[in-house]
């Protein structure tokens, strides 16, 4: 008799390599999806099948190996379980956000975007988290079948979901101020790379990028305010964009003010970044000890930075380790790498001048619209903590530092200098009050900074009252304590 036909293994959903491991491992990601499979192979399944605690995954693994296009009877198949089980919906979407996004092929990575699409369109529960997804990994080829389903369904998303809707506008108008300096890659060595695809895909859509924003930010203003300050950010540095420009000047300067009261929320700061970037930035600030740091920036900066359109993405790191990281006293207190030098690693490492300019405004972005008791002094304690623990050794940093908040004071917003300026001070008092610092001696009596600047910054913080220098430093700045701590912490650089 003829041996029996051997059965095609079932396709593959992640690209494979010598570092992954197998598809049938029990430590694959594809695993849970090739077994529900193998049980329930029928695209179709039958009414004993619906209640299979399997039938997530095997309908997730259908949905996203099937070859275009998409049959019709997944889709019944979908609904009807859903409508036989109200948690059905969840569990889909959760299989489908255990994959890991990165490293789908082309063809299942396209799939589930037309998942997310069918959720969408259904106002299926678990579909929020997944476009969420989406959002962290711009740009990705076939991404403007992501705008698409925000703008086909942004009304509904206004009223049922205002802050995925809020996300997905910062998210766009942070990918379209990165890339609007950014060379594309142009390179023959590397056209056919995914930075060079996701440029190239940029590109191809960026008037619907643009006309997506301008459109919610018009219809629904509101929704958009939850992004908080960084809306203005945003909009400041897409000014010149013409499309922009009618928005700002009838719409948003109104409101600049009550906008940018309200801090940035962490969810939507963590938009702006990856979630590989956020998992190795949270684990540099709470296992990395001081002194071992420099093996896991170099990884780092490989893997993200070192990358066409790596360096742009500063400033929203940033900003992410300001707003949407705070440590509690433990993690402070355990010997850890801190915020203040992560952030003063990634300033050293710029090489382009507008990035090194966007990433001090993200620095000090909160110093701009501090209020006492309304505001978080973690936001602003980087800044501070970098500039003072920089005097000993890096000088220079302590100057650069100070030299741009002061900029920042008199050239930010002319119709609101003297309101920026007590924000400033106002976060001055607070981080001595608070003991983040115990002075600001520091930086008004150590001789190894700019004397114009230790000038200007006595006279900023006393212009106000004539004791709030002496107030915020904890002591007078005459000569003698000058000299004194001249002695005490300056002389540490000394060979």
């Amino acid at each position: 008799m003829p041996p029996p036909p051997q059965q095609s293994p079932p396709p593959r959903l992640l690209a494979g390599g010598d570092h992954h491991p197998p598809p049938t491992s029990a430590s694959s990601p594809e695993q849970p999806f090739i077994t529900a499979h193998l049980l329930l192979p029928s695209p179709s399944p039958s009414p004993a099948d619906l209640s299979s605690p399997h039938l997530p995954h095997a309908l997730a693994f259908a949905f996203l190996t099937q070859p275009s296009p998409l049959p019709r009877r997944l889709l019944v198949a979908l609904h009807a379980a859903a409508g036989r089980f109200p948690a059905f919906y969840q569990a889909f979407a959760s299989a489908l956000l255990s994959l890991p996004f990165p490293h789908l092929l082309p063809h299942p990575r396209a799939r589930l975007l037309l998942a997310a699409s069918e959720l969408s369109r259904a106002a299926a529960p678990g579909f929020a988290p997944l476009l969420a997804s989406f959002l962290r990994r711009l740009p990705f080829p076939g991404d403007a079948r992501l705008l698409e389903i925000f703008a086909e369904h942004a009304t509904f998303l206004a009223d049922e979901e205002p802050q995925l809707l809020a996300s997905a506008v910062f998210a766009f108008l942070r990918l379209l101020a990165r890339n609007r300096l950014a060379p594309v890659p142009n390179s023959s060595e590397c056209k056919d790379c995914e930075e060079c695809k996701s440029a190239k895909c940029l590109q191809e859509c960026r008037e619907k990028l643009v006309s997506f924003c301008v459109s919610i930010l018009q219809d629904h203003f509101q929704v958009c305010a939850l992004i908080g300050r960084d809306l203005v950010r945003c909009l400041h540095e897409l000014a010149l964009v013409p499309e922009f420009q009618p928005l700002w000047r009838d719409l948003v300067v109104g409101r600049v003010g009550d906008v940018c009261r309200m801090s940035t929320p962490g969810w939507c700061m963590a938009v702006a970044i990856t979630v590989e970037m956020e998992t190795q930035l949270l684990f540099m600030m709470n296992n990395v000890k001081w002194g071992d740091q420099k093996r896991y920036q170099l990884w780092f900066a490989r893997k993200h930075l070192m990358v066409p359109g790596g360096e742009e993405r500063i400033p929203d790191i940033v900003r992410f380790i300001c707003c949407g990281y705070h440590p509690t006293n433990e993690v402070i207190q355990s010997g850890v790498i801190a915020r203040w030098a992560v952030i003063g690693w990634l300033l050293t490492g710029c090489s382009k001048g507008y990035v090194v300019a966007n990433a001090k405004l993200a620095l000090f972005y909160d110093w701009l619209f501090f209020e006492e008791g309304r505001s978080s002094v973690m936001n602003i304690e980087p800044a501070m903590l970098l500039m003072v623990n920089s005097v000993p050794q890096y000088t220079d940093i302590t100057n650069m530092l100070l030299e741009f908040l002061f900029l920042l004071i008199d050239n930010y917003d002319l119709t609101r200098k003297d309101a920026i300026a007590r924000c400033v001070r106002s976060a001055f008092r607070v981080l001595v009050k608070k003991r983040v610092v115990p002075s600001l001696e520091p930086l008004t009596c150590c001789e190894k900074l700019s004397p114009l600047l230790r000038q200007k910054l006595v006279a900023f913080l006393s212009s106000s009252n004539p004791g709030a220098a002496e107030d915020s430093c904890g002591k007078p700045t005459d000569v003698s304590k000058e000299t004194e701590f001249k002695r005490r912490v300056c002389a540490q650089t000394r060979p």
